[in-house]
């Protein structure tokens, strides 16, 4: 076995295998919720094996691209594909906005910082921040197994995954949210 084909040369066993690690973090998603602009495959390129994407336009034309990669990355670049996808599939139901202490820093503005439920379950964290020429908004899902540990760990790992600095919001501001934690069903 080539261990840059560390599942064999079926294809779906990748598919199998990002599906399974999307799960962790989207425990509600379905392989149904894939995008279906992409397709993969494993084919013979100048003689050896390669992890090959589709993508099909609106349009019928096709992008493949060949890539040169073991098979983790094979995984990490089809659940790149996908997880903003499934996240959409997952509508906001419930809303908490954290006041932040501090708004503005080096000419950026925080805009928003809202933790969300979602309908089909979990949670994530909405951060949007600009200044005056440009700005942008980001999602973090915040992984189940989080809600598992106490407290105090749970905040440790929830500001590690919105770091750095996480837009102005530090643990005091999280702490301080009054109904925050029961929000977050603690």
């Amino acid at each position: 076995m080539n261990e840059n084909f560390p599942y064999g040369y079926d294809v779906n066993a990748y598919i199998d295998k990002a599906f399974e690690q999307m799960k962790e973090l989207y425990p509600w998603a379905k392989k149904e919720m894939f995008r279906k602009e992409w397709s993969y495959a494993i084919e013979q390129e100048n003689g050896e094996y390669q992890y090959v994407t589709y993508f099909k336009w609106k349009d019928g034309q096709i992008d493949r691209n060949v890539l040169n990669c073991d098979g983790e990355e094979f995984i990490e670049n089809i659940i790149s594909h996908h997880n903003s996808w499934i996240e959409d599939e997952n509508p906001v139901t419930e809303t908490f906005d954290v006041p932040a202490s501090c708004r503005c820093s080096g000419g950026w503005y925080l805009e928003v910082y809202r933790i969300q439920k979602h309908k089909l379950g979990g949670y994530s964290a909405f951060v949007q921040a600009g200044n005056r020429s440009a700005g942008g908004s980001r999602t973090f899902f915040i992984p189940p197994a989080y809600f598992k540990l106490p407290w105090e760990e749970f905040l440790d790992k929830y500001l590690e995954l919105v770091s750095p600095g996480p837009f102005y919001v530090g643990r005091d501001d999280i702490e301080k949210a009054k109904g925050l934690k029961e929000f977050l069903g603690y």
